[in-house]
C-alpha cells in the first residue's frame, strides 16, 4: 500500500534510482537529490545526457540497467513522453523496486501496466515534499 511504502522507503533511506537526474541547480530534480542525499538516501542518477558525470558525488549511468546494484524506488523526473525506453529498462531488470512518478511524470497507461506486472506505483506526489510532510526529521 502507499502508507507501507511512505514508511519503507521515503522515511527510512533507501535506494533510490534518479532517472532525469540533472547537475543543473534550477532543475527541480536536483532539489530533490540534494535533499534525499541529506536524509540519507543512496542516490544513483540515470539520464543519458549527463553518463559518465558526477550529480551530487555519484557517477551518472545512462540506463536503469548501468545502475551498479539493485534499488528499492526508481524516481521518474521524465515526462511521460520521455518514458518508453526507461519502462522497457525497468522491466527487464531482475527486481521490481516501487516506481515513483513524480509531478509532471504521471502516466496513467504506464501505471495501469506496471500495476498489472506487479509493480507498485506512486503517482503525482514529490518525494521529498512527503517526505517532509510525513517523516520524522
Amino acid at each position: 500500500t502507499r502508507e507501507e511504502i511512505i514508511r519503507r522507503f521515503v522515511c527510512v533511506p533507501s535506494r533510490v534510482a534518479v532517472v532525469g537526474a540533472s547537475p543543473k541547480p534550477e532543475r527541480p530534480v536536483n532539489g530533490v537529490m540534494e535533499y534525499l542525499k541529506g536524509k540519507g538516501f543512496s542516490l544513483f542518477p540515470v539520464n543519458p545526457a549527463y553518463a559518465g558525470r558526477d550529480i551530487h558525488g555519484v557517477p551518472c549511468v545512462g540506463s536503469l540497467e548501468d545502475v551498479p546494484r539493485p534499488v528499492d524506488v526508481v524516481a521518474l523526473f521524465v515526462s511521460a513522453e520521455q518514458q518508453e525506453d526507461v519502462l522497457a529498462a525497468l522491466v527487464r531488470l531482475p527486481f521490481k523496486p516501487v516506481v515513483w512518478m513524480q509531478p509532471g511524470a504521471e502516466n496513467a497507461e504506464a501505471e495501469r501496466n506496471l500495476r498489472a506486472q506487479d509493480y507498485d506505483v506512486v503517482s503525482g506526489e514529490c518525494l521529498m515534499a512527503v517526505s517532509k510532510a510525513r517523516c520524522m526529521s
